[in-house]
């Protein structure tokens, strides 16, 4: 099984988050078990906006768990939190279900849905419709549930990342707008509960 986390936090100086971020900061995660580690700041959320979203993949709970308590072992990662005056706000789990295509580009769409909860060979079935779309105008989706995630807890999450917003947003209302679609998300009792835009910074 495969996980999803994310951290997200304010900062009073991004120009030195990002520095750090790219110059050592996605490694670390990455040399604490992390399979992927990004760095996104939320720019149409609402109440939202202006947060950093750390998210990371991970093959293992456990070392998804430990990461914390490793990252404040470390001086260099402690002193650059200081630095740029990083504000943890909360963190979140969630289970990843399916993937298509590749999490690289820009700008990332965070959307959210309820519904009934889906065996495997459904959520790869609706992967594959989904796509059949959204591969004109995006580089990958990831379909995740919220595990343990504050009021996202049961709630479906697809993160698609695309070079162009434009883009994205045009593929979006056409899949939506297909009757096959339509009735699809109908059966499954989904409903869509909110969506943030995300500009990637590292």
């Amino acid at each position: 099984m495969a996980y999803l986390t994310g951290s997200v936090v304010r900062v009073s100086d991004q120009n030195k988050f990002e520095e750090d971020w790219n110059s050592f900061g996605k490694e670390m995660f990455r040399k604490f078990g992390a399979t992927s580690a990004r760095a996104a700041q939320n720019v149409m959320g609402g109440e939202q906006a202006g947060e950093i979203n750390i998210a990371c993949t991970w093959d293992s709970l456990d070392l998804a768990m430990r990461m914390p308590g490793d990252m404040r072992k470390e001086k260099e990662m402690l002193e650059s939190m200081q630095a740029s005056g990083v504000q943890q706000l909360r963190r979140s789990l969630m289970l990843i279900d399916a993937e298509r295509g590749v999490q690289e580009g820009e700008f990332l769409s965070l959307l959210l849905a309820s519904g009934d909860q889906l065996d495997p060979t459904t959520m790869e079935a609706n992967a594959d419709a989904f796509w059949a779309h959204m591969q004109t105008g995006s580089n990958g989706i990831m379909w995740c549930r919220g595990a343990a995630a504050g009021p996202l807890t049961g709630l479906y999450v697809a993160v698609t990342s695309a070079d162009s917003a434009d883009a994205l947003m045009t593929t979006s209302a056409s899949m939506f707008a297909d009757p096959d679609i339509q009735q699809r998300l109908a059966g499954q009792n989904t409903q869509m509960v909110g969506r943030s835009m995300f500009r990637v910074i590292g």
